[in-house]
């Protein structure tokens, strides 16, 4: 004799239904303020599973940032992935202001040494500036000769050139062949 159960194979996904525990580290409180069964809907986009969280806790979203972490407290994405788990086994959802937890270094580089290097920077600057003042002279001199140079070159070149021009003026024809051609 074989008995069949009733189960049925619903293909449509359902919602899973997790647990959350609040903790308001916004307000400097480190304990558990609520815990509720939150619905989350298959395929949801974070801004709306952020929406549901909201309303079912009854928090002001505006400047605060959403933690969500397991039973482990390893921190887990808010997203509609999200595992069932227990009323036993609650995840913790933390709310922070923004740049809470972040705490500033103290400066690892003293001024001392920064206006050392800048001193030196600029110390620098200026000894190459005034090598430059130096220089100018010589450079202006060495410009003009590079140029009367180049100029004294060009000046051969069109002398020659009108040498040659004058040479191939100077030819005239005589009218005559001395020589018959042989066609």
């Amino acid at each position: 004799m074989i008995k069949m159960s009733n189960v049925s194979f619903d293909k449509s996904p359902r919602g899973s239904k997790a647990w959350i525990a609040l903790r308001r580290l916004d307000k400097n409180d480190d304990r558990v303020v609520a815990l509720r069964e939150v619905s989350i809907p298959p395929a949801a986009e974070v801004t709306m599973i952020i929406q549901i969280i909201t309303t079912t806790f009854g928090l002001n979203t505006s400047d605060v940032i959403f933690k969500i972490r397991n039973h482990r407290g390893c921190l887990i994405p808010l997203n509609s992935s999200i595992p069932a788990n227990s009323k036993h086994m609650p995840y913790v959802l933390e709310v922070a202001k923004i740049f809470q937890h972040v705490c500033p270094k103290p400066r690892t580089i003293p001024m001392t040494v920064l206006n050392k290097s800048m001193k030196t920077r600029l110390q620098t600057i200026d000894r190459r500036i005034q090598r430059l003042e130096e220089l100018l002279p010589q450079i202006k001199l060495r410009h003009n000769e590079k140029l009367s140079q180049e100029i004294e070159c060009l000046n051969q070149k069109l002398r020659f050139l009108h040498k040659r021009m004058q040479v191939a003026d100077s030819r005239s024809w005589k009218g005559g062949l001395t020589r018959a051609p042989l066609w």
